[in-house]
């Protein structure tokens, strides 16, 4: 005799965990040569090399944090703040290029553009995973 068990969050959160994680590894991996290479990629993006530097720091603590986020129990908190982050950096990464405050250079603008349209791209997949729940 077979018994019917009604379907549980984890097998509807597969898509959200998969982009928070898939996320949080590009990120971290991301991460490195903005910490290890911060003068030579600011010279090249016209970035200071103090934003570089932090971005890097911060991109390997998001990496982190975003990974451990998807693996809890209750994935639905960490999704919403990870696709909050994910819209905000969208916006900002388009206002900083936009707003003239730093001497950009063609990379500089690929960069901001390249990652608000990353940022934008990986929050609706998580945003999409997160519908599921």
């Amino acid at each position: 005799m077979t018994t019917f068990t009604a379907p549980t969050t984890r097998a509807r959160d597969g898509l959200v965990r998969f982009a928070m994680r898939l996320d949080a590894v590009l990120v971290g991996i991301a991460g490195i040569p903005f910490v290890a290479a911060a003068d030579w990629l600011s010279s090249l993006t016209g970035v200071p090399v103090a934003v570089e530097y932090g971005l890097g720091v911060f991109f390997l603590g998001y990496g982190v944090v975003v990974y451990w986020l998807a693996g809890r129990d209750r994935v639905r908190p960490g999704a919403i703040a990870t696709i909050t982050a994910n819209a905000l950096f969208t916006v900002g990464f388009v206002g900083l290029a936009e707003a003239g405050i730093w001497p950009l250079t063609t990379w500089g603008y690929a960069l901001l553009f390249g990652g608000a349209l990353y940022t934008a791209v990986i929050g609706s997949v998580q945003y999409a995973g997160l519908r599921r729940i």
